[in-house]
């Protein structure tokens, strides 16, 4: 169970990761603002949460 949520929380983070990044690069605001760049990141989070619940929780049972 408990190496279930170490790979969940590791392949979230990856994936919010790999998002910011590819999202700096696609989309490159002058003023970098804050607000947009945290949605994507808590957007990612929240997608990437549940892509990796379905993934791993599954083959913990």
């Amino acid at each position: 169970m408990i190496n279930g949520k170490i790979r969940m929380a590791l392949f979230t983070g990856i994936f919010v990761g790999i998002i910011v990044i590819i999202s700096e690069y696609m989309i490159p605001l002058k003023n970098s603002n804050l607000i947009i760049s945290l949605l994507i990141a808590g957007g990612s989070a929240l997608v990437g949460g549940l892509i990796s619940i379905k993934l791993f929780l599954k083959e913990s049972r």
